[in-house]
Parts: structure tokens; C-alpha cells; sequence
């Protein structure tokens, strides 16, 4: 019995160091696999950075600020994510943007776009700057990122910052994606800073200033983990965030069959996290081990423990034993060797995997190499040339196999350029720089990247314009062992340059014909309609009949709209070159509008239509440009009654404040279609092409009403159905001004000039005209201010006559024969400075009569003439 029990607890201590042993041999067949699938997800994440600065060399080569979204798609186009790069969702660009600027990247990033949409989209309110996805591709993927603030989410802000100011990859904290919000922290973003020009400068916070943007991709740690070997089911994985006060947990696949008392963990460094990655077995992995069944040990002590006590009582039994440990210890060894032999095709399997993913990881990069769009160009640190992809080949006309280990990428470059840039560099840096490979590395061993425009020579001796960016390469400590080159083709780009060099030309030589055509076509134009006005204003002197002043007013208005015509088509060529001006003076709102209700209801001729003009201000005097706005009322005034048969048209005017007026003007007329609605401000068009023939117009006065309204600072509207009439709103932001002021101001804008008043007694007047009716004319119109007047035919004449005696006035026409009116001017202020001349021109553009006060004109007149404007002005001298 003692023997027994002896053996029971000899059995005991056996087991337990048994069982010590095989957890020994668990532990290590955990180790192993651990260390496996941390060196494949440390592996993956360096691919991803890798990827990173692929998409950060091409943007460094064409220029953060020059990156449009078809670089972007055909950078996306020569990649294939899902081989080169599994796990990653797509790679792509985040722009930082000032508040300030906002408006201005929305529109650009809308205009960009193919499909011009691109949405704002943040995860909290926030006034610092905004860090917006510009571009993710693929974008089917990722849709929801697209125009996403990171900078509103604060772990999101925190890693990019953190990025920028160590100029570092950098991997956010878990995240809950937004194109995959229902895997709930198990996302990530790894981000590399991109800096605005090529320095990066020195202290974190000078970077963080000068950051301009992140080359980013989104991460899932389910899509990473799915394509690393080592993973099977016989074990649960739990990745664990270390890196802030709180550990997260965002990956675990332990359930109820794991084994948690044997777990393993290895702290893993990645790109600024600390990860902890934890593996806890499952009773299969076990099984795969094969071990010894841990009660055996303890089974056989026992046995021994019998056979010993079995030996007192038989010597038989004693032999017995001794077979029966004799084949255990057989046994024993067996297992052992086979317990080798397994460890062995193991490790042997190991290391055949581990041999695969290294051997993928290769043909990976070479795939990224040979697949890039960009000349790809990598030396070692002495400038022989390592790399050399098939871009590069294509570009140069090399294969690699002649460049490659033989020589420098200055063999492809000017002598001349190379020699020059040294020159800078010296000058730059204040010390002298060999024309040599060190022109290329001076700046990235100074902590910069160098971008610049070279012309590379190809083998055939041609040349071709690049744009180079040189950067280093660092290993996973951070120490450089090359560097490397991405040349961009500028030949398409130049060529396109040139190209909308030379359509600028053609547009702005278009232009000045354009303008030059209707500089030509107003002269030809107001020469005989000036005849004819100055005609019918005279003829009102002489009609004594009714039906006679009739007659005579359609005639005139006739006139007066023909002219206004022609003032319309000038109007636009002004507001289509920007060389309208709106200017400010006072006025007294309501005798402009007594004037505008005046001048309308010239226009009701004989039509069943009401008109009202109704004040509801509190204020009278204002600081605004008159003319203008009474010319906008007055176009939209005047189309309210032509296209209005019967019923009213009214203007109602009220106060917004004191710093708008707000005009309605509204009619019972024909109305207007929503698609007549949407084309009214468009120029040349009106509302219903029939309009035309019936009506008559042309097109133009609703476009420089809304470009008139628009320069003046305010808003034009309309609502209309059609045969339910018309109304439009106006405000117009203005100022208030003294009574005293408008008084004086508002004499001169809206009441008529006394033609009576205009005594020119003793003054002598030349008139410079060749038009005899023009001349018959203004003869009539001056018999009644007692001027002697005096006529010449030609600018030669007037200068003769200006020789023998200066008159107190000249009306000086500009084309003339012999001499035109310009060159008369000139020759005339030449003998007597203080000669008084008027400009009187069929020539009325901006140009022109800027044209006219250079050369020393003292005012001018425009044809048509109105006797108001001519007594006006003749008076406006005079009394000076």
C-alpha cells in the first residue's frame, strides 16, 4: 500500500512537470504564429505607406496646386487597389482650406468635377480651418468621403496634425469609417503631410503653418487581416490601441471555445500607434500540435507506482513491469520523435509561407513600377541608377538594362541646364555645389523636395520638357539608402498652353472687331437719324394742326426708340468688355419719378391701360446713379405697356430701412411660361420668339437691366403665368443724402433745360460739319440763342478759320473729310489753349469719349441731336 501511494504522489510530480512542458511547447507554437501575423500586418501597413508616397511623388510633381481631378483618375487608372494594394479601400487627396477661402475651393472643386458636385459634408461644427476629401479613388467605394471635414471629428484632426508637424506617416486612431458606418471603430486613415512648395521647414509648428494638404488612404482592419497568412481558425485574434490614456479594443474574435489562459500579446509600433496584438488558441489548435494526451504522464507514474508494488508480491509481475516501462519508455521516445519531426514540417512550412509573402511583396512593387504612368527613376545614395521602370524606358527610349548599375540620371540632362541650376543653388545655399549629381540631392538632403522643369535628352539625341521632383528613400528606421526621381511629360501640357495662348489672341482680336464694327455702325447710324430728329424737333415750331402734332409726335418717338436701340447695343458692348462705371450722386427720388411716368405715358398712345406711379417712401433724397436706375425702370417700365393690351401697369416704390429702395413694377399683360421665365436675362432673347414680329425689341433690355441691377449691388426678380401679367422686383442698395444737397443735384438731372434762357448775344459759334442736313440743322436750332454762327465743311477749314479769329465755341463733328475733328482739336488747343470745342460724334462708346477728353475736348455731344442737351450744354459753358 505504501508503495502505492508512494507512486501516487511520484505520478503527481511527473504529471505536473509533464504538463509544464506541454504548455512550454503550446506557448511556442503560439509564439511563432503571433510573430507571423505581426511581421504580415506590419508588412501590409508598410505597403500602404509605400502606396502613400507614390500618390505624394506624383503631386509633388505637378504641383499641390495644379492637382485637377483627371490626374487623379488617370492616376487611379494605372493602379489595380485590390492587387497592388489589398485591404485599402483607395488612396486619395485631403486639401486643407482657410474659412476664409472656402467659396472659392467649393466652386473650384464643383467646376473640377465631371459631374460639377462636390458637397461639404462635416461631422461637427467647427470654425478652424476645414481638412476636406478633394479626391478618393476608386470613388465607387468611397462616395460617402467625398467632401468630408476630418478636421471636424477631433481624433481625425489630431493624427493629420500630428502628420504635419513631424512630416511623417501617420495612422489615425480607430474610426468609424462613413462609407462603412457599420463597422463601428475597426477604420483607420494613414496619412503623409503634403507642404506648400518644395522646403519642408524646420520646427513642427513652421510645418504644421505650411501644410497644404495629406496624401490619405482609409483603412479596415477586417480587410487588411483577410489577406495575411497565419490567420486560420484554430486560433481568436484581438488587436488592442494602446497609444492614448484608454486602451481600444477594436478587433477581437475570442468566443466561448477559446483557451484564455494560454493568450499571448506583442506590442507592435505603426506609424505613430502602439498596437497590441494578442492571439488566444482554440482546443483545434492544440489538436493541430498533437501532443500527448496530459493525463498520460500521470497514468504511466501510476502504473509504475503498481508494478512496483506488484513486485513484492511476484517476481513475474516484477519482469512483467519492467517490459511493460521498458515499452513505455519505447513509446515515449516514439512520440518525442515524432513531436520532432512535426516541430521540423512546421517550421519548414513557416518559412516556406514566410518566402511566399516576401517573394508577393516583390512582384507587388514591381507590379506598382512597371504599371505607373510617371517616369520612375531610383538611385543609390552615390547616383547609380537602381531603378529604372518601363515609363522611363518609354520617355528615354533606354531599356533598363542600359542604364541600370552603369550610370547617373545626369547623363539624360543639358549641360548647360545642369551647369546653371548649380549656379542658383550656390547662390541659394552660400557655397559652391559641383555641376553634377549634387545639383539634383542638394535640396532633399537639406530636408526639401527638389521640383523642377528640365529637358531630358533621349537616346536619339531629341529632346523632351519634363517636370522632375527628387526625393529620398528611408528604410524602416528611417536612415536614406537612394533616392528617387518622378518625371512628368510637359510636351501635351506646353503644347495646350500654347494652344490657349493663341485662342486668347484670336478672342481678344475678335473682340476689338467687334467693338471697332460697332463704333462704325453707330456712326453710320446716328448720322442720318440725326437729321431726322434734329428735323422733327424743328418741324414742332411749324405744325399748327392736331392731326399734324400727331403725326409728328409718333414720328419722334419713332425717333427716340430707334435711338434708344442703338444706346441698348452699346450698353451691352459695354457691359460685356467691364467698362461700365455706376456713379454716385444725389437725387430727388420723386421728380424721377414724375420724368418716368412722363415718358411712359407717351408710349400708352391710345390703349385701354391704366397707369400709376406710386411713392411710398419716407425719405426723398438719395445718393445713387439716376440715370441708371431710372434707365432700368424705364426698359422694364416700357415692356410692361407693350406687352400689356389692356388693364394697368403700375410702379409702386418703398423703403427698405434706410439703406434700399425696393421698386415693383406690375402689369396685367401676357405673361410668361417657366421656360420663358428661365431664358428673360439671357442676352437676345425674349420670351416667346413670336414676340419679336409682333412686339418688336431686341432682346437686350431685360440683360442690361439685370447687369445694371447687378452693379449697382442689388437684385432683380420676377413671378409670371401666363395671361395673368407680370410682376418684377428691384432693390437697389443706396445711400441717403441732405436736402440741401438733392435740391441742388436733382435741377440738373430731371428738369427741362428753358431754351429761351440759352442767349448767346454777340458770341460767335463755329459749326465743323459736312453733312449739309446736319449742318441745316443745327443752323435752326441756333438761330434762337443769337449767336452768330459760322460753318466750315472739314477739320482743314476749321482750323483756318480758328487761325483768323477764335470763336467763343466750336461744335467740332470727328469724321470729316480732309481733316477729321480729332486732329482739328489738336491743331486748334495748339494755337489758343483756352478755346472752347464740343465733341459732336455719331462715336458714343466709352473708348471714344475718353478718347475725346485726351486730345482736349472740352465736352461732347452725341447724335442724335436733342436741342434740350445742346442749349444744356452751351449754357452749362457759358455760365462757367
Amino acid at each position: 500500500m505504501l508503495v502505492i501511494i508512494a507512486g501516487y504522489f511520484f505520478a503527481s510530480h511527473r504529471n505536473t512537470a509533464f504538463l509544464i512542458e506541454r504548455e512550454s511547447q503550446i506557448a511556442e507554437a503560439l509564439d511563432n504564429r503571433l510573430e507571423q501575423v505581426s511581421g504580415a500586418v506590419r508588412e501590409r501597413v508598410g505597403l500602404y505607406g509605400y502606396g502613400l508616397s507614390s500618390l505624394h511623388g506624383l503631386i509633388s510633381a505637378l504641383g499641390v496646386n495644379n492637382l485637377q481631378y483627371e490626374h487623379m483618375d488617370a492616376y487611379a487608372k494605372s493602379q489595380n487597389y485590390r492587387v497592388n494594394y489589398p485591404g485599402a479601400r483607395g488612396f486619395g487627396f485631403i486639401r486643407r482650406v482657410e474659412p476664409d477661402n472656402l467659396p472659392g475651393f467649393m466652386a473650384f472643386a464643383r467646376e473640377d468635377r465631371p459631374d460639377n458636385v462636390f458637397e461639404l459634408r462635416s461631422l461637427s461644427t467647427h470654425t478652424n480651418s476645414k481638412f476636406i476629401i478633394q479626391y478618393i479613388m476608386p470613388e465607387q467605394d468611397n462616395l460617402q468621403a467625398i467632401g468630408l471635414d476630418i478636421g471636424s471629428e477631433a481624433m481625425r484632426r489630431r493624427s493629420a496634425e500630428a502628420a504635419a508637424m513631424s512630416n511623417t506617416i501617420r495612422l489615425t486612431a480607430p474610426i468609424t469609417l462613413v462609407q462603412a458606418n457599420k463597422k463601428r471603430l475597426q477604420g483607420f486613415l494613414i496619412l503623409r503631410p503634403v507642404y506648400t512648395g518644395v522646403t519642408v521647414p524646420n520646427t513642427p509648428q513652421e510645418r504644421l503653418s505650411a501644410v497644404t494638404g495629406w496624401t490619405y488612404a482609409p483603412l479596415l482592419i477586417d480587410e487588411i487581416l483577410s489577406s495575411v497568412s497565419g490567420l486560420r481558425n484554430d486560433v481568436a485574434l484581438t488587436i488592442v490601441d494602446n497609444t492614448g490614456t484608454e486602451p481600444v479594443t477594436f478587433f477581437d474574435t475570442r468566443d466561448e471555445s477559446v483557451i484564455a489562459s494560454l493568450q499571448t500579446n506583442r506590442n507592435l509600433q505603426l506609424y505613430g500607434r502602439n498596437w497590441q496584438i494578442q492571439l488566444t488558441p482554440k482546443p483545434s489548435f492544440i489538436d493541430y500540435l498533437r501532443l500527448p494526451d496530459k493525463n498520460q504522464a500521470f497514468s504511466n507514474a501510476m502504473a509504475v507506482a503498481v508494478s512496483l508494488a506488484l513486485i513484492i508480491f511476484s517476481l513475474q509481475l516484477i519482469l512483467g513491469r519492467l517490459a511493460e516501462k521498458k515499452r513505455y519508455e519505447q513509446e515515449l521516445a516514439e512520440a518525442n520523435q515524432r513531436a520532432l519531426e512535426m516541430n521540423n514540417e512546421r517550421l519548414e512550412n513557416e518559412v516556406a509561407a514566410r518566402t511566399h509573402e516576401i517573394a508577393q511583396a516583390n512582384i507587388l512593387q514591381r507590379s506598382i513600377l512597371e504599371g505607373a504612368g510617371y517616369a520612375l527613376i531610383a538611385t543609390d545614395t552615390t547616383g547609380i541608377i537602381t531603378v529604372f521602370n518601363p515609363a522611363a524606358e518609354r520617355l528615354l527610349g533606354y531599356s533598363a538594362g542600359e542604364v541600370v548599375g552603369k550610370i547617373t540620371p545626369g547623363s539624360f540632362h543639358l549641360v548647360d541646364e545642369v551647369v546653371a541650376q548649380a549656379e542658383l543653388l550656390s547662390q541659394e545655399f552660400g557655397y559652391a555645389i559641383s555641376p553634377g549629381f549634387d545639383v539634383f540631392i542638394t535640396k532633399v538632403n537639406n530636408g526639401q523636395t527638389d521640383t523642377n522643369n528640365w529637358t531630358y535628352v533621349r537616346k536619339d539625341g531629341s529632346h523632351v520638357p519634363v517636370r522632375l521632383s527628387v526625393t529620398s528613400l528611408l528604410d524602416e528606421n528611417g536612415v536614406q539608402f537612394g533616392y528617387l526621381g518622378i518625371a512628368f511629360d510637359l510636351t501635351a501640357q506646353l503644347k495646350r498652353e500654347n494652344e490657349l495662348s493663341k485662342a486668347k489672341l484670336q478672342a481678344e482680336k475678335a473682340n476689338e472687331a467687334k467693338s471697332s464694327f460697332l463704333a462704325n455702325m453707330s456712326h453710320e447710324i446716328r448720322t442720318p437719324l440725326n437729321g431726322i430728329y434734329g428735323t422733327l424737333q424743328l418741324l414742332r415750331k411749324v405744325v399748327s394742326t392736331e392731326q399734324d402734332r400727331n403725326l409728328l409726335e409718333k414720328a419722334t418717338f419713332a425717333t427716340q426708340n430707334l435711338s434708344r436701340i442703338i444706346n441698348d447695343i452699346l450698353d451691352f458692348s459695354k457691359i460685356e468688355a467691364g467698362k461700365i462705371s455706376i456713379e454716385a450722386h444725389p437725387f430727388v427720388l420723386s421728380r424721377m419719378l414724375e420724368t418716368l411716368q412722363s415718358d411712359l405715358a407717351m408710349m400708352l398712345e391710345e390703349k385701354p391701360v391704366v397707369l400709376s406711379v406710386v411713392n411710398e417712401t419716407r425719405m426723398d433724397h438719395w445718393v445713387g446713379d439716376a440715370v441708371r436706375v431710372r434707365q432700368v425702370l424705364l426698359n422694364i417700365g416700357t415692356n410692361a405697356i407693350k406687352f400689356t393690351e389692356q388693364g394697368q401697369v403700375s410702379i409702386r416704390v418703398t423703403q427698405v430701412n434706410n439703406t434700399a429702395l425696393c421698386f415693383v413694377i406690375q402689369d396685367t399683360g401676357v405673361g410668361m411660361s417657366e421656360t420663358a421665365l428661365q431664358r428673360l436675362f439671357q442676352r437676345f432673347e425674349q420670351a416667346d420668339s413670336s414676340t419679336t414680329r409682333k412686339y418688336g425689341g431686341t432682346g437686350l433690355g431685360m440683360s442690361i437691366s439685370q447687369s445694371l441691377v447687378a452693379l449697382m449691388g442689388g437684385e432683380i426678380s420676377v413671378q409670371s403665368r401666363p395671361g395673368e401679367g407680370s410682376t418684377f422686383t428691384i432693390v437697389l442698395p443706396l445711400e441717403q443724402a441732405s436736402e440741401k444737397v438733392e435740391s441742388e443735384s436733382s435741377e440738373s438731372d430731371f428738369t427741362e433745360v428753358n431754351t429761351a434762357s440759352c442767349d448767346l448775344t454777340g458770341r460767335t459759334v463755329l459749326v465743323a460739319e459736312d453733312n449739309d442736313i446736319n449742318r441745316l440743322v443745327l443752323k435752326s436750332m441756333l438761330e434762337e440763342t443769337n449767336a452768330n454762327v459760322f460753318f466750315t465743311v472739314n477739320g482743314l477749314e476749321s482750323v483756318e478759320f480758328a487761325s483768323r479769329k477764335c470763336p467763343d465755341i466750336t461744335l467740332m463733328d470727328i469724321q470729316m473729310p480732309e481733316m477729321d475733328g480729332i486732329e482739328a482739336c489738336k491743331r486748334i488747343k495748339q494755337q489758343h489753349p483756352e478755346a472752347l470745342i464740343i465733341a459732336v460724334t455719331a462715336n458714343a462708346m466709352t473708348q471714344d469719349i475718353e478718347q475725346y477728353k485726351q486730345v482736349g475736348f472740352d465736352d461732347y455731344l452725341s447724335k442724335p441731336i436733342d436741342i434740350k442737351l445742346l442749349f444744356e450744354v452751351l449754357n452749362r459753358h457759358f455760365a462757367n
